[in-house]
């Protein structure tokens, strides 16, 4: 056991979170996989419509000798319904995955609580403790089910749409190439340095709202009995404003232009 603990810390950031996933652990790399390969075969369409362009301009004007625009078809609806299927089989993977590990983070959050002292709960309100233990976990299914396959299929996506470019014309893969790399940088700016520490303050505006929301509704009967409802909501009051704040700097101070950059390109 204590081999296994070192090799959870060992392992780091993914590693150690899907470490909890158990022997569902591969599927989410298989669907990481899977979405990766959705993504390469929706290129097919698109690769059958550049036939049938290329046919029908070498065949005008007689567009009669042009005779495999219907076998092009029926490829491109093969490629589109083969990208959508794998599409669904890799989700399903991740999911289950995904449901696996949260629910050992429950289980195992749970277990670590029951052997803490009683002083432990006297400085930790309820509502914090249920968010790091219900909430947490469910957000992890977010990351695991839906962002990681999302990652590796625009990994994907991007890297066969320039070798795409890159065969039919090397001047469009430069072209793109560049504005991958202006896209990058825009999402590099949004997401680290002052970026990154803004997050974790947002998240500690997060953690106060539901904290003193669960606390509010909790206490409610207490503060019927004690005719204290002002009192009481002022506190919730102020951290809803709180995060509401820090959200609205988030996006206008530093998602607007990175992200106005992006669009534009």
């Amino acid at each position: 056991m204590a081999k296994k603990k070192e090799k959870k810390k060992e392992g780091g950031g993914i590693g150690e979170l899907l470490a909890y996933a158990g022997n569902r652990k591969f599927l989410t790399y298989l669907g990481m996989g899977l979405s990766a390969v959705s993504q390469l075969l929706s290129f097919g369409p698109y690769v059958c419509i550049w036939f049938v362009a290329r046919d029908l301009i070498a065949a005008a004007p007689n567009w009669s000798e042009a005779t495999d625009i219907a076998v092009y078809g029926w490829w491109a609806v093969g490629f589109a319904l083969a990208s959508i299927v794998v599409y669904f089989a890799g989700l399903m993977c991740t999911h289950l995955a995904a449901f696996r590990c949260a629910s050992n983070i429950r289980k195992a959050t749970s277990e670590h609580l029951l052997k803490l002292p009683l002083g432990y709960f006297d400085a930790h309100a309820t509502g914090e403790l249920r968010r790091i233990v219900d909430g947490c976990a469910a957000s992890t299914e977010t990351l695991l089910a839906h962002m990681l396959p999302d990652i590796s299929g625009a990994a994907a996506m991007v890297t066969g749409l320039l070798v795409l470019l890159f065969a039919f014309d090397w001047r469009l893969g430069a072209a793109c190439l560049i504005s991958v790399v202006i896209s990058i940088g825009a999402m590099a700016t949004m997401m680290g340095g002052k970026g990154g520490e803004f997050m974790k303050a947002y998240m500690g505006a997060l953690v106060r709202m539901n904290k003193t929301g669960t606390e509010y509704v909790r206490g409610i009967p207490v503060v019927k009995v004690f005719q204290q409802t002002v009192h009481s909501f002022k506190a919730f009051h102020d951290a809803i404003v709180d995060y509401a704040r820090m959200a609205q700097d988030y996006a206008g101070t530093f998602c607007r232009a990175p992200q106005v950059r992006t669009s534009r390109l």
